[in-house]
């Protein structure tokens, strides 16, 4: 259950609490406090739309305009591979209502106006909303870099944010009494991408590797399958950038999207909303695209579609065998939740290309938003930036509800969070990222364990 609390003096004694907790030095701010709810008739519904750019506009630049993605020579995106969606569940357990919004994308453009209208649809408060996006770079707003929106940027972003409407609304006419049940698995097809060691073959099979899939399944009383939330640790860019048809890209949801679409298609549960986890310097095994480095750049082109294929049906696989040994899911539930932000001082790394001679520039301070649902022991965490597998595997062993689920890419997102140890060797990553070393970790987790204590 989510209470808002409009009385000053109440905010004053949560702010005093919060500094006898020694967070006196991180700007925190509250949305909520939670307080605790009878068990109700827990029911979900989920839907899922196509946002696929319309044929007729390819071919299609990804940038009219320079971004922090877009580089010289950059080629068009001549026709779609496999379409991309908004997938939407929506939780009601008779006393609160939330709803997740995934959207294939690299991040959620304009994530204020999409989540006013889908609060709107729903008729809910916007912070009953988290949307996220699974980060595939396969499509064409991946160059979006924010500021004044170009038409053309208007337009995709008008289709994203009524997909994600209609999606919503698709869920919310389908709710229905279910059960929920959480299962933890591995599955080994990301690895880490070298910064922390200052790799320069683009990968690190030892550094730090998040293999965990985490999977909630969401299933009719009778056990007919409605919908999973999956949760895994890996860019999306298995086919980001290979020239695989025309001279140009395809759409395509990559990893996410083959993997969703394999789990539905064989009835393993008709929505799969795919979820990042902490993927700030994990990528895929096999890229179709390899950048020169030690060796000559080389891509794949069309092949790269079978390396795609064999990396998702193995963590499909994984997701299977999660489900397959879960346990029989609750029927009655209670759902809370919270949003909240940390705030860390910022900078802006700059790494010459000819010498490898680092600059830093101080920036103003960066808010990092987060978020929280709790479904019984089954808590849901959700951070605004791409955040880094040590941070993800720090929270999870720190959360006191062992059921604990780790997103990132939430909307909005500030950009690439680093662990400290990442600052050693900084690379191409942490030249994106807007935040100084020092702050971001700790306090992510801190905060995000507090909020869920709060749920007792």
């Amino acid at each position: 259950m989510r209470i808002f609390l409009s009385n000053p003096n109440v905010m004053n004694d949560i702010h005093r609490l919060l500094t006898l907790l020694g967070l006196a030095s991180v700007v925190i701010a509250f949305s909520s406090v939670l307080a605790s709810a009878s068990a109700g008739d827990f029911r979900v519904g989920a839907g899922k739309i196509s946002i696929t750019t319309n044929a007729a506009e390819f071919p299609y630049m990804p940038s009219d305009r320079p971004s922090l993605n877009t580089r010289p020579g950059e080629l068009s995106f001549v026709g779609v591979h496999d379409e991309v969606f908004a997938r939407a569940l929506v939780v009601d357990d008779g006393l609160q209502v939330e709803a997740v919004v995934v959207l294939e994308v690299t991040a959620v453009p304009a994530a204020g106006e999409i989540s006013e209208a889908i609060s709107r649809a729903l008729k809910v408060r916007e912070s009953n909303v988290l949307i996220v996006a699974t980060h595939t770079h396969s499509v064409p707003l991946f160059s979006y870099a924010g500021g004044e929106v170009t038409a053309r940027e208007r337009k995709e972003i008008e289709r994203l944010k009524s997909g994600a409407v209609a999606a919503v609304r698709e869920a919310n006419a389908h709710l229905q009494a279910a059960r929920v049940a959480f299962g933890r698995g591995e599955s080994w097809v990301n690895t880490n991408n070298g910064e922390e060691k200052g790799s320069r073959i683009g990968y690190d099979p030892s550094g730090p590797s998040d293999k965990t899939v985490d999977v909630v399944r969401f299933e009719t009383r009778d056990g007919k399958p409605i919908a999973l939330i999956v949760n895994y640790a890996s860019h999306a860019e298995v086919m980001f950038r290979s020239v695989t048809r025309d001279g140009g890209y395809e759409v395509s949801g990559d990893l996410p999207g083959a993997v969703s679409r394999l789990l539905e298609t064989q009835a393993t549960a008709p929505i799969v909303l795919y979820t990042s986890g902490a993927e700030a310097d994990q990528l895929p095994l096999f890229k179709s695209r390899q950048e020169a480095g030690l060796m000559p750049a080389s891509d794949e082109g069309a092949a790269g579609w079978a390396l795609l294929d064999v990396q998702a049906r193995r963590l499909a696989a994984s997701v299977m065998q999660v489900i397959a040994d879960m346990p029989r899911g609750m029927t009655e539930a209670k759902i809370s939740s919270a949003v909240s932000s940390v705030t860390c001082a910022g900078q802006q790394l700059s790494i010459n290309p000819k010498t490898g001679k680092t600059t830093v520039e101080s920036r103003p301070p960066v808010a990092i938003p987060l978020a929280m649902i709790r479904i019984n022991d089954i808590a849901i965490a959700g951070v605004g930036g791409d955040v880094a597998t040590e941070i993800g595997e720090h929270f999870k062993a720190a959360s006191t509800v062992p059921h604990s689920m780790f997103i990132t890419m939430m909307a909005p997102s500030v950009g690439y969070i680093f662990a400290d140890s990442s600052y050693v060797h900084p690379g191409h990553g942490l030249s994106k990222s807007p935040l100084e070393p020092g702050c971001a970790e700790d306090a992510i987790v801190n905060r995000l364990v507090q909020m869920v204590d709060m749920y007792r």
